[in-house]
């Protein structure tokens, strides 16, 4: 009896162990068969951006604004990890990228500055000059997309992403013009450095990313976006000892296309354009340092930061 009973829990236990092994197994093929379907992906990419960074102040007695140009050269990198579609390999499930830009050429173009002054008697632009503008960009972009609709030739999904911009702006060599009864006071020109810029934007945002395989190893991505938006800028009037620094929030809308190409096995060559347009509002705190004679005045003023770019590049990739 006892050496029945014996018997019988082994035959028990060891069915327990044959039932655990063969979970064990089949979860073990199902995470290496979902390893199969990762990838990553690598290059560098190369390009070109054009727009502006401006601010504009509202103030007892007038109003200014300065525009800033951005017009140059990028150079940067693109990586990516991505999971295929269990059921077509030509899509993407899921996809995690991370973009970085820098310039290449520093020079700009012209920063441009407009002063409205009222209670002069005279209409119309008072004060306005031109300026060269040498530049220090960085823009960082990092993504997330999810396709939950597949057809055949299409993924639609929902898009998070985080997006950084840096310019960082040296202002030199100013050519000043004045108008009505600023004509001869304010007419002028100032060689050398005369102004130091910086603004930095945090962007948050959502959107929605479309995928469609055009036709064998051609693709094309849509990305549209909406979010908020933190500006903060930083102005220093080197040559009146006047710092002004701005603190505002706002909208932000982005879209992007991209075409892919695999002329080679792994091989990828993207074709990218995007636009990216912000306005934000709010306030900028304006001090005089010394040896200003003003030195210990303060005031704040109604400040807008707006931004709006395009973009268009060239990436090489590597997939593994």
């Amino acid at each position: 009896m006892k050496k029945g009973i014996i018997i019988c829990i082994f035959f028990i236990f060891m069915g327990i162990i044959h039932f655990r092994t063969e979970t064990l197994w089949a979860q073990e093929k199902a995470f290496w068969d979902s390893k199969k379907n990762l990838y990553a992906t690598i290059g560098p990419q190369f390009g070109y951006i054009n727009g502006d960074t401006t601010y504009h102040i509202g103030f007892p007695g007038g109003a200014s604004e300065l525009e800033f140009p951005i017009d140059n050269a990028l150079w940067g990198f693109e990586a990516s990890l991505g999971y295929r579609n269990p059921y077509n390999d030509k899509q993407d499930r899921a996809r995690l990228v991370l973009k970085f830009f820098s310039d290449i050429d520093n020079y700009a173009g012209k920063m441009k500055d407009f002063d409205w002054l009222d209670d002069d008697g005279h209409s119309g632009l008072d004060i306005y000059s031109e300026s060269d503008a040498d530049l220090d960009a960085v823009i960082i972009d990092l993504y997330y997309i999810f396709n939950f609709s597949h057809s055949k030739t299409i993924g639609i999904g929902p898009m998070i992403g985080y997006r950084y911009q840096s310019f960082e702006y040296e202002i030199s060599n100013t050519d000043q013009v004045g108008f009505g009864p600023y004509s001869q006071s304010y007419t002028t020109a100032i060689p050398g450095r005369t102004l130091d810029y910086e603004v930095k934007y945090n962007i948050f945002y959502l959107g929605l990313n479309t995928d469609v395989i055009v036709k064998g190893n051609f693709k094309l991505n849509l990305r549209w976006g909406a979010g908020w938006v933190n500006a903060k800028d930083e102005d220093d009037h080197i040559l009146r000892y006047k710092l002004s620094k701005g603190d505002s929030d706002g909208a932000v809308y982005l879209v992007n296309i991209n075409a892919n190409w695999e002329f080679l096995h792994n091989w990828i060559l993207q074709l990218s354009g995007e636009y990216v347009d912000i306005d934000t509002d709010g306030t900028q705190h304006q001090e005089f340092y010394s040896p200003s004679i003003y030195t210990g005045w303060e005031a704040d003023v109604d400040d807008k930061i707006t931004s709006s770019l395009w973009m268009a590049y060239v990436t090489l990739k590597y997939r593994f």
